[in-house]
């Protein structure tokens, strides 16, 4: 077992539902419409965090510069790629990366992402940006930067006028989430018609700003802008509109225990441990150790198995028809979705591969 895996086994997160919004469940709805609330509770504690790190820009007299104004001069095509070189760390990043190959010799890349972040995530790691680099298109769950339906989604994300949380919630779990919002100095007024599967992923994301982590560094966000610097089509296994409705719908018995188990992992402090074990997992490349962390998680939470097939495992046939669309297409795609997708029997990496797909880890 490596030390990952026996900090894990000593230090099991106590959430399922708290993995899947980080690394599985469509969180990015939060980045059209719900941030504004959380950021309210920062206030002006929080210091405006430090730009993505990007490469170095050339300078008026370096060759690069040089080799720009010549490719412009000469047969320069602005709609190609501007990547130049991989930039280099300084430590073992490896992140979670499949090659998948078709009989015909197609390739995918798939990509495992965390839908928060901080800037020491990037640059990615030389694999990833080689990967990217071969990819002639680019695939996200969602596109978050798209507002085209702004407010459809924040309709979505609230119960109809004149239904709120005060009829919908038992009492000792409406008690238990004021108290957690009056922490946050969040108001619960401005809460209260708000659906439970949406608070109960949006309460965390205060959790894990304090401790440094942000969804403007999230992989799916970084993604996007780069398909865009490079000039590279981006393509969109699902939308921010269809994954909000799947959330908007869900039955009130499973939004109830989303949010139940959401505020215990809270109150037992558990919330920097789960997100620690996360990002390690992701760090390291191992989904082995992301996959035991999510079922030591499971253990005393409601409703985890209804829950995993509703958020995550009922998504698969679609994304799986897209993914072998773009394996027949006979052009490189590099496709990015959440972590959780990916791993165990029911991922999609597991479901490629009983299919015939020739895959490995990069």
């Amino acid at each position: 077992m490596s030390s990952l895996r026996q900090d894990a086994a000593h230090n099991p997160s106590r959430n399922p539902d708290l993995f899947a919004w980080v690394c599985g469940t469509p969180a990015r709805v939060f980045m059209a419409a719900g941030t504004a609330v959380v950021a309210l509770s920062l206030g002006a504690q929080s210091p405006a965090p430090a730009p993505v790190p990007m490469p170095p820009a050339a300078t008026a007299s370096s060759p690069e510069r040089g080799a720009a104004e010549a490719r412009v001069a000469k047969d320069y095509d602005p709609t190609l790629s501007r990547e130049v070189r991989v930039e280099t760390r300084s430590d073992n990043l490896r992140a979670l990366l499949w090659e998948v190959k078709s009989p015909q010799g197609n390739i995918v890349y798939l990509f495992g992402t965390i839908h928060v972040g901080k800037p020491s995530f990037y640059p990615l790691p030389t694999s990833t940006q080689l990967a990217l680099r071969q990819s002639a298109k680019i695939v996200v769950e969602a596109d978050v930067t798209d507002q085209s339906d702004a407010a459809e989604l924040e309709k979505l994300m609230q119960y109809p006028a004149g239904k709120t949380l005060d009829s919908v919630l038992p009492e000792s779990l409406l008690t238990r989430l004021k108290l957690q919002l009056e922490k946050r100095r969040i108001s619960y007024a401005a809460m209260r018609s708000m659906k439970p599967v949406i608070i109960g992923g949006m309460i965390p994301i205060v959790d894990y700003m304090r401790l440094g982590y942000d969804m403007k560094y999230g992989l799916d966000l970084w993604l996007i802008e780069h398909a865009k610097r490079e000039k590279k089509p981006l393509l969109q296994l699902e939308s921010q509109l269809g994954q909000l409705q799947l959330m908007s719908n869900m039955p009130d018995a499973l939004q109830e225990a989303f949010l139940d188990n959401a505020l215990r992992t809270i109150e037992q402090d558990r919330t920097a441990e789960a997100v620690t074990g996360i990002v390690n997992a992701w760090q390291s490349g191992d989904p082995v150790l992301l996959q035991d962390l999510v079922s030591q998680a499971s253990q005393g939470m409601r409703l985890t198995e209804r829950l995993d097939d509703y958020l995550l495992h009922a998504r698969h046939p679609d994304m799986l028809k897209k993914i072998e669309s773009y394996l027949a297409s006979g052009e490189i795609h590099f496709v990015a979705v959440g972590s959780l997708h990916l791993v165990g029997p029911r991922g999609l990496v597991a479901l490629l591969r009983q299919k015939g797909y020739a895959i490995k880890q990069l």
